[in-house]
This record gives structure tokens, sequence and C-alpha cells, in this order.
């Protein structure tokens, strides 16, 4: 069918000038690097898998194979760089690997537990080589899978299905972010990363939540972001480039990533008094369901000076304590905490800390919480204020009048006489660094009406919600590019099909779902066009298939995506 002339498609001239054209696309596989039972190592020198299927175990250098039964027990050793693996019996011996575990449905690691249950995975066990005589255990599985055992577990299912959704855009777009940090898996399966928990974490709400978003992505300026988020942020988001890239100017800012208050007649907080009286007090805002919204931590003096003879010495090591403390000598007599440096949030940035023989600054917001250790756990976030307390004030009568006024009741504070000091009292709020969506936010979000694209336009400025770009090009094979997203046809909300062309294509052949299209684009000279395909689309899943390219384009290429949000003309 020739639409051009039909009037279908309606075209927009979205940009004027050249566009480059991105390679990256959406994952369909993703390989995640499984940890230990404490999450302390993805290094491993044996382990155990069963399967109530059975499975088949191949090593793909020899070809060696061996079958296993159903709920038999395999052992894998590594030494001296070779696998063994047996059951009560060798099967195969003097391989180099990897390893491939083929379930018929899935595999479990005996032993390695996951919320309290045995840890299952669908999808591929492979077994890799390291140095050192260990090797990496790596679940290879389809994305939408993945994240099935990904955000149950980085969000209570409790908040509710809208709330789920945007932790599951999040979640996919932290997923399909570029990474190198890794050597033979994309992600990990830990807080480092984003927990994975494997099958017998999942929800049936939040297995929900995940279909219901498949293919969809928080986009800026048509690109996936870095979607962060966080447990609690107290309030007021922080700034990106406060959290990681501090006094690095030549690093670019990320705009989607700025601070967000929930409050929209809530200002930052720019000096100490700000940021004593919104930490003091439980203002209304999204977080104020989180356990983490207001907190105190109190140490004893003598207590907090141990604790930073430790802590500063590791972070020296890290490079963020200046001037490095070596450890040679014992930091005595506390003195003062004093932030030196905040964000938006009252985050604090910079901390100078003094003692009767030393003044040390820490740097970042997670060196701060790494050097203020309480109870061997680091500080819930970088949002706080210090008092300094003496035993002498801490028996006197408190103000009953403000009680009633502040969620907190602190010991009189006395500055004027420092060797007074018996204690200091952090004052704060959140959890986490505070960056991008607050998950707690969310949940409350949610819980009010909120639809997930609120929830996540509310804490990524200025984005889009659409599929990731995907490429087209000429094969002789007939092989078609296809994308597939979840359409909510009743939210009222359009949809536009996004076609960039700077190399100019002269021939595109698409359906989108079973309506056929074929377009002349040398008509065109715009290189980024646009679609509406609101009524061609369905309620749930959507596909887009386009053919490859012709032999008058064997040398280029185009990309496309779609775009969910408003109809075009409004």
């Amino acid at each position: 069918m020739k639409f051009l002339n039909r009037g279908i498609l309606v075209f927009i001239f979205f940009l004027m000038f050249f566009a480059p054209v991105f390679a990256q696309e959406e994952k369909n596989v993703i390989r995640v690097g499984i940890s230990n039972q404490s999450f302390s190592t993805f290094e491993h020198k044996s382990a155990k898998f069963v399967s109530v299927d059975g499975m088949s175990i191949v090593d793909m250098v020899s070809s060696a194979k061996a079958d296993i039964k159903p709920n038999e027990v395999v052992s894998v050793e590594f030494s001296k760089g070779n696998f063994k693996i047996y059951t009560d019996k060798v099967l195969i011996e003097n391989v180099e690997g990897p390893i491939v575990l083929t379930p018929k449905e899935k595999i479990a690691i005996v032993e390695l537990n996951r919320k309290g249950k045995p840890a299952y995975y669908r999808g591929l066990i492979e077994l890799v080589p390291l140095k050192d005589d260990k090797f990496n255990i790596v679940n290879v599985l389809d994305i939408q899978t993945y994240l099935k055992g990904v955000v149950p577990n980085e969000m209570p299912v409790s908040f509710g299905l809208e709330a789920l959704k945007a932790q599951a855009v999040a979640a996919r777009n932290y997923a399909n972010r570029p990474q190198n940090a890794y050597k033979n898996y994309d992600i990990c399966d830990s807080t480092a990363c984003q927990v994975y928990y494997g099958v017998n974490s999942q929800k049936e709400i939040s297995d929900r939540a995940v279909d219901e978003t498949k293919g969809i992505f928080a986009l800026y300026e048509n690109e996936p972001i870095l979607a962060l988020y966080s447990s609690t942020a107290g309030g007021i988001s922080e700034d990106w480039k406060n959290v990681y890239a501090l006094n690095q100017p030549n690093v670019p800012s990320k705009p989607y990533l700025s601070s967000v208050c929930d409050d929209p007649n809530q200002k930052f907080l720019t000096t100490e008094k700000d940021v004593r009286d919104f930490y003091s007090n439980k203002t209304l805002s999204y977080d104020i369901k989180s356990p983490r919204y207001r907190w105190v931590v109190e140490w004893e003096k003598s207590e907090l000076e141990e604790v930073l003879n430790k802590t500063l010495l590791e972070q020296s090591r890290s490079g963020l304590v200046e001037p490095k403390y070596d450890g040679s000598y014992a930091l005595e007599d506390l003195k003062d905490i004093k932030v030196l440096k905040r964000g938006n949030s009252g985050k604090a940035l910079e901390i100078e800390i003094v003692f009767k023989n030393g003044t040390f600054k820490v740097m970042r917001e997670l060196g701060i919480r790494r050097v203020l250790k309480k109870n061997n756990a680091m500080l819930a976030s970088g949002n706080f204020f210090v008092d300094k307390v003496s035993s002498k004030d801490s028996e006197m009568p408190q103000d009953s009048e403000q009680e009633g006024n502040a969620i907190f009741s602190f010991e009189k504070i006395l500055h004027h006489n420092e060797n007074k000091i018996e204690k200091f009292v952090l004052t704060g709020g959140g959890f986490g660094h505070g960056v991008g969506m607050s998950q707690y936010g969310a949940g409350y979000m949610a819980q009010n009406g909120k639809k997930y694209d609120e929830i996540l336009k509310h804490y990524y400025s200025g984005i889009t919600l659409g599929t990731m770009k995907k490429e087209v090009l000429y094969n002789p094979y007939g092989i078609e590019y296809k994308a597939s997203f979840y359409y909510p046809k009743n939210s009222g909300q359009g949809a536009i099909l996004k076609v960039y062309n700077p190399k100019r294509v002269s021939d595109l052949k698409f359906k989108i779902n079973s309506k056929e299209f074929d377009s002349d684009m040398t008509r065109y000279s715009a290189k980024t066009l646009g679609m509406d395909i609101t009524k061609y689309l369905k309620e749930g899943l959507n596909e887009i298939v386009f053919e490859p390219l012709g032999d008058k384009d064997k040398a280029k290429s185009v990309t496309f995506q779609v775009e969910i949000g408003n109809k075009i003309g409004k």
C-alpha cells in the first residue's frame, strides 16, 4: 500500500541538522555474574548444580558433553586451568572451558540461597575460567526474564503496579547501559549493580509490571538515560554531577538527573539553616512513608574516635581523604566535624574532621558515608547536619514548646566548651545516593493515583518514554528488523514512529502489527521524520517490522524508534 499518497503518514521535521545514528540497541540477552552467598565475591573455586528436569553440560572448546538426570547433583571444580565435572563418577575432566550448563527449564546452584529460598535460574549457566584457579558463574538469559528476577528485589511489591512499572523501566534502562566494568558478564547480581535473585523471587504483580512495560525505556534526546535510583531521597533528589563528578568540569552533565523537589514550593537547601530546618522536621514529601525519611545517628566521642581511626585509613587508600592518613599514629581528641560543601539537597559533599593532632578533608558523598560508620554500617545518606553534645547539657530539661514542633529532641548543645564534648549526633534524611528516582517516593506516588510515566517524569527531568533505536540494514537473507513494545491503548497517549535517515535511503517497507506500508524516501529532505501510528496500535504487545534495505541501499542504513506520549499536535 502506497501510504504517502493517501495522507496516512504525517511527517514532522524534528531535526534540521544531521543527527548521528547510534549503534547501541536493546539487549535481547543479558549475562549476569552470580556472586556467593554473602555477595562478597564473584570468583568461585567450586560449585554444585542441580535441575529438577535434568540438564546437559558441554565444554565449548573440546565439545565434551554429559547428560545429567533430573535431581542429580553435579559438582564442578577448577584447578590449574582445568575443569573437573562429576556426580558419583567423573563426567568431564581436564577441559579448559567455558562450560555451558543447559537445563530443560531451570537450574539451582546448590547451597546458594536468595531470600531464604534455593537460588534457581532460567536460561543457561556458563562457567568461565579466570586466573588463580577461579571461575565466574554467569547466568545467560533473555532480558525480560532477568527483569522479573530484579524488580521484586529492588522494590517491595506492596508499592503497587504503577511503582513497579516505573522500577521495571528504570531497571531495563540500567541493564542496557553501555558498560565495560566486567570481563565475562554484563551486570552483577548484587547491590553493586541491581539485585537479581532469579526465579524463586518472582511475584505475579512484578512479572506483570515487566510485561506491561516491555520494550519501553526512559529517553532523553531520543537516547536511553542512565536511570539511577535509590531507596529514599529524603524529599529532594540530588544532582548527578554533585555525587558522581564533583570538581570534574570536563565531565558532561546529565540534565535528566538534576535535583528535584517533591514539593514545588520547596527551594534547594543553600544554607546550614536551610539544612537544619528541613531535616529536623518531617515535612510532607513523597518519601514520607520511608523508615529512613528522617533519622538520627549518635556516637559517644570515644566510640567515634575509634571508628574514624579505622575508616579514615580505609578511605585514604581510596584517595578520598586529604591529607592521607597512614595509620602510623593514633588520632586523638576529636574536636569537630564540619560540612564544607553541600549539594542542592543539602547533601554533604566535602567534610572536615578535626582532631587535636590532625585535620582531614573527606571528599564525595560515598566517601563521607563510609567514614561515618555506626555498628560497622555506613551512614544512610549524606543528607545531615552535625551537633556536638556535652554531658552537662544532657541533664538540662527539654523545651516543651519546641518538642511539639520537631520530630527529634536533642540535648542542648554547647559550642563554647569543647573539652566537655561527650557525643556527636548526626540528624538527617534519606537512604542511598539520592540521585534519580526515589523508590519510596515512587511507591507513595503510585498509591496516590500517579501512573508510571508520571513517576518517571517527576524524577528524571525532561525525559520521554519509548523504544530504543533499531538500525535497519541491507542483507541478502531477508532477515527482518523487529521492535516489540507494550502499548497502553486506553491511556490516551499517542505514539510516534521516528525514522532517522541521514544516509538518505531511497525506499522503506515496514509493518505495524499486520498493517503494511512502503515509502519512497527520496521525497523527503529531512533527516529525522515522524509518523503518528496511534491508530494502528492495540492494547498490549505491538510489533513493528522493517524489511531489509534493497539493492539500491546496500551501503546505507536507517534507524527507527517509537516514542510514547502526547499525540501529534498536542
